[in-house]
């Protein structure tokens, strides 16, 4: 695959401008260099119209460009540079379609689209260089047909992005548009170091802390294994008779949709995991403000949702979770590196490693999907291409009023492929009952056909976490560089750990840098040094030094 040629289209806005990066460009900026390109990079194809030729091509994008200063923006040390002019490098392919008949030359032009778009996206962006966007044009015999667009999630977030595409969409076609957004990053940088922005930050960090001390550290404790470009399954569940029971529970229980499955999702993950609270981090758009309605740009941050599970019914499920969702939502912006200051402390503390493992991302309000025929059964599931997304366990919810259209991305080494069609289906089956009548707690496992999953032996609940004590075991002795070592379960529940050489401080040092990725193990409550001695009895030899190995200095007052 060579690009045959480069177009260039030309973009001018205000004059070049410096300033403070947004809360949300400085975290998307720190993604964007260490996560997996394909999960940071957002791919988009768009079929051109007849008669789109490349100078309507290079216009409509230099357009999208001179309108939108994130789509300028490259990031510095913390600061952004915007460029008020330049010529912007469009790559144009050629599809091989002679002697096709047209289905044959549709379906080569969305090939070549897809292997280009796969290529574009899978490059990781050079945040302090290269524009926030990528755009190739894909043609038949010199003739625009599709344009392939690569954003990071530094200059667009979802709904930033369905804006730019709305925008192209009539641009491509010579139609009017709206006056862009008037609040541009710099702008919104300004903003966010006001006063009240301040607080409403601190807030937030006080919220995820609150919460941190209290939640699991992952829903799902796994053994895990190395996993860097983090590829899901994905699963599209999709029902009419849910979208009617789904207003039906809303209004009984003053809900919303969102929040109605939100708390389905949230009590099938607990079943499934034995678990007595459930965490979610939900994507908030944050834009609730009108000079924000139509920003372009990552302003979506984490939700923090937790909620208790222990409820009679599944309609006070849906109250926890309405008020774990407001609560979440409220205290959705943040300063990202002072959230993971918070985060590394609690962690330390705890002596866990927040996995941040399942996601909800409620896109109903903003996703224009093509009208298909209703789902013929009560419920339908079709396993879509495989994507990218760090989560054990993520759920987009497409569509929640005529009908429920869901799409599950669910880690393999979690469920299999048999067991996430019955978490999916069983999802929905859950909202069609509910519909009906209020549901006893008791009976959902019955109406959904989800069962905990169970812990084998050697499982131990400690601290809101189910852990193994084989792996806090390996965990420790990794640590300890193979030093002799034990660690046991303590009649008050916590984990102490035995060994014959450190100090607790050294060894929960060592014991927490090696934890993440494992959520099936977290450090020991307390440590225990003996004097070393021949073989086992070391175990009854004196000690030497104990403590918890926790640096109270390092932890927020």
């Amino acid at each position: 695959m060579d690009t045959i040629i480069r177009i260039a289209a030309d973009y001018a806005g205000r004059p070049t401008r410096n300033g403070p990066v947004t809360m949300g460009q400085a975290n998307m900026a720190r993604c964007v260099l260490r996560d997996p390109p394909l999960h940071m990079n957002f791919r988009v194809t768009k079929r051109l119209p007849a008669g789109t030729t490349f100078a309507s091509v290079t216009e409509a994008v230099g357009r999208l460009l001179s309108r939108h200063e994130s789509l300028r923006a490259t990031i510095r040390s913390g600061v952004q540079h915007v460029p008020g002019a330049g010529a912007f490098p469009i790559e144009v392919h050629g599809a091989t379609t002679d002697g096709a008949g047209p289905e044959a030359a549709e379906r080569a032009l969305d090939g070549l689209a897809e292997e280009v778009g796969l290529r574009m996206q899978g490059v990781r962006f050079d945040v302090e260089a290269e524009l926030p966007i990528r755009v190739a044009v894909i043609t038949d015999r010199d003739v625009p047909r599709r344009a392939v667009f690569v954003l990071p999630h530094t200059s667009v977030d979802a709904i930033g992005l369905a804006t730019v595409m709305r925008e192209w969409e009539r641009l491509i076609r010579g139609d009017a548009v709206p006056a862009p957004c008037p609040t541009q990053p710099l702008e919104l940088a300004v903003a966010e170091g006001a006063p009240l922005a301040r607080r409403r930050t601190e807030a937030a960090l006080r919220h995820w802390e609150t919460q941190l001390r209290r939640v699991p550290q992952s829903m799902f404790a796994i053994d895990e294994v190395a996993d860097a470009d983090a590829i899901r399954p994905r699963l599209r569940v999709r029902s009419a008779v849910a979208g009617e029971a789904l207003g039906a529970v809303a209004s009984r229980t003053g809900a919303s949709r969102s929040v109605v499955t939100l708390a389905a999702l949230g009590m099938l993950i607990g079943l499934r995991n034995t678990q007595r609270t459930c965490v979610i981090a939900s994507l908030s758009s944050n834009r609730v403000r009108p000079e924000l309605r139509d920003y372009v740009g990552p302003l979506a941050q984490d939700a923090l949702m937790a909620a208790d599970l222990d409820v009679p019914t599944f309609d006070e499920a849906v109250r926890r979770f309405r008020g774990a969702s407001l609560a979440g939502y409220q205290h959705s912006r943040f300063d990202s590196t002072a959230l993971w200051e918070v985060i590394e402390s609690v962690n330390a503390e705890r002596g866990v490693n927040f996995a941040r493992d399942c996601v909800f991302n409620d896109m109903s309000g903003v996703t224009v999907a093509d009208r298909e025929p209703p789902p013929a059964a009560d419920v339908e599931c079709d396993w879509l291409p495989e994507a990218s997304l760090p989560a054990h366990l993520a759920l987009w919810a497409n569509r929640l009023e005529d009908e429920v259209d869901l799409t599950f991305w669910i880690d393999p080494r979690v469920m299999s492929r048999q067991e996430a069609e019955g978490f999916g289906t069983g999802l929905v089956r859950l909202l069609i009952e509910a519909g009906d009548r209020v549901i006893p707690a008791a009976e959902i496992p019955a109406v959904s056909g989800v069962a905990p999953a169970g812990h084998g032996p050697g499982w131990v609940h400690t601290d809101s976490c189910w852990v193994s004590l084989d792996a806090v075991g390996r965990l420790v002795g990794e640590a300890v560089g193979g030093r002799p070592h034990r660690v046991v379960h303590g009649a008050d529940g916590r984990l102490i750990c035995h060994v014959t050489s450190g100090t607790p401080e050294e060894i929960h040092a060592a014991c927490l840098a090696l934890l993440p990725g494992r959520t099936s193990a977290m450090t020991p409550h307390h440590y225990v040094v003996h004097r070393p001695a021949p073989g086992d009895t070391w175990l009854d030899g004196p000690v030497v030094t104990e403590g918890d190995g926790r640096r109270r200095d390092s932890f927020p007052t």
